[in-house]
């Protein structure tokens, strides 16, 4: 059955349920095909996900996947309150054009992307991505495949990847598991949704952070979950409240390593408190530990996880912050007990990620080269943090206060009272500074202001001149 495709003039999309293509992977298809044949225009804006999935009778989940691997591909980009739009110069063209040439070209208006504003979310440093080794890699096993990788058919992913993860969580992060245990995802999403069919159900309460990752809490919303505000103090999640508000929750979502947006740490009293919990309340924690590796003073903290001695911890991890978005591709360690619940859910609800990567990812961490990797880039985002806080001083104090994580890829700005965090964000937009608000964080109409800066993706000559131009417009 076609529907129109909501704000276009001619575009159609057909989704067809008995296909064995997954939903989400038809609708990108069709929409790489009408941006392809120019159908939909470069800079022409997409509908909302809730907008497309009321129109075409799916999931918004399913929709968000599509448009989150057309953004990957470079099809699409986003920008703060624009919506979702077909990019400016197509991946086609830009794999078409001569690379000097390229460089030479002055922007014209929309024919060339512009590139990215600090502090732009969801960036790695390109120039220190080990592109020749990556590349030898891909083509190692795709040039002349084996066997057994053309016939893989483990819902869980290809075993050497699982194998190389379960051995670098035991040395990085302190959790002792099998690969059994392991489960290769698409990111953050897919290991989310997948969670929510696998152990939750409509109706149930489950405590999210506040502030917090506004993505999880949706996508587990999407499922019929209730989503149960908790506040964050300095130590994360204030269990006592969490059981005030929802003491019989089935779940709690947290991210105790680096808390997100506010950076905190969850110490070890606060941590042996949510296991308690959960072990009375018959409840699971998720633990999403998504960048924990970039930490600039001492030791990566071991995983909540590596303290569960009752299995009640499902954890998440992704390569995106610590290797590559591109590669999308995460991971789901879940209890042994749960193992056979996960299986079942894989196969018969969704496709597995692709397989394209897994291999050449699994040889490049079973080598060392994916620990030296993360080792060079903690040395490097450890030198632009410190530039971001050295440039940032002037300000410190009077239009704002830095919380400064010893971990991660971003810092957070504290405005004063009075001050909005989402008109600023408007206001440094027009000034060339993309940044997010702390405040589009919360649940909950109470809500504390300030500003997330990331600095991954940028030198720190870029850095020290996006913090002085900002000092001026906070000025």
């Amino acid at each position: 059955m076609s529907r129109p495709l909501l704000g276009t003039s001619a575009s159609e999309i057909g989704i067809d349920r008995d296909d064995r293509e997954p939903i989400q992977a038809q609708i990108a298809r069709q929409l790489r095909s009408l941006v392809l044949s120019g159908r939909l225009k470069p800079q022409t804006k997409l509908p909302s996900t809730r907008a497309l999935s009321e129109e075409l009778n799916v999931a918004r989940a399913t929709v968000v996947e599509a448009y989150e691997q057309l953004l990957s591909e470079g099809y699409l980009e986003t920008r703060s309150g624009s919506g979702t739009r077909v990019a400016a110069e197509l991946p086609e063209s830009l794999l078409t054009s001569p690379p000097r040439e390229r460089a030479r070209e002055p922007s014209r208006g929309t024919g060339r992307r512009e590139p990215a504003r600090p502090f732009r979310s969801g960036l790695v440093d390109w120039e220190n991505f080990p592109h020749d080794d990556w590349g030898r890699l891909l083509g190692r096993f795709w040039r002349n495949p084996p066997v057994t990788l053309l016939e893989h058919n483990d819902p869980f992913g290809w075993l050497p990847l699982r194998e190389a993860i379960a051995r670098h969580l035991y040395e990085w992060r302190g959790i002792d598991c099998a690969a059994e245990q392991v489960i290769v995802t698409a990111g953050g999403l897919d290991a989310f949704d997948l969670i929510g069919r696998s152990v939750l159900s409509p109706g149930d309460d489950v405590w999210f952070e506040e502030p917090g990752y506004p993505t999880a809490r949706r996508i587990f919303s999407l499922g019929g979950v209730t989503a149960v505000p908790v506040p964050v103090d300095a130590e994360g999640m204030v269990v006592t409240r969490g059981c005030e508000r929802a003491g019989g929750a089935r779940a709690a979502f947290v991210t105790p390593a680096r808390q997100y947006p506010t950076g905190v740490t969850m110490p070890l009293a606060r941590r042996l408190e949510l296991l308690d919990w959960a072990a009375e309340a018959d409840a699971i924690v998720i633990e999403d530990d998504y960048d924990s590796e970039y930490r600039y003073v001492g030791k990566p903290l071991p995983a909540l996880m590596s303290l569960d001695k009752r299995a009640r911890v499902i954890y998440t991890g992704t390569f995106s912050k610590v290797f590559s978005p591109i590669v999308r591709l995460g991971y789901i360690v879940v209890p042994q007990a749960l193992v056979k619940r996960f299986r079942e859910e894989r196969v018969s609800h969704g496709a597995p990620p692709s397989l394209m990567a897994q291999p050449a990812l699994a040889e490049f961490m079973g080598s060392g080269a994916f620990a030296i990797h993360i080792r060079r880039m903690r040395r490097i985002y450890a030198a632009r943090r410190r530039a971001l806080i050295e440039a940032l001083k002037p300000g410190e104090g009077k239009l704002f206060t830095v919380d400064a994580s010893p971990a991660g890829l971003m810092l957070l700005l504290r405005l004063p009272p009075g001050v909005s965090d989402e008109a600023l964000v408007e206001k440094l937009e027009a000034k060339g500074i993309e940044t997010q608000s702390l405040s589009s964080h919360y649940a909950s109409r109470k809500r504390e202001q300030g500003l997330l800066l990331s600095f991954a993706g940028f030198s720190e000559d870029n850095l020290q001149q996006a913090a002085a131009r900002l000092i001026g417009v906070l000025s």
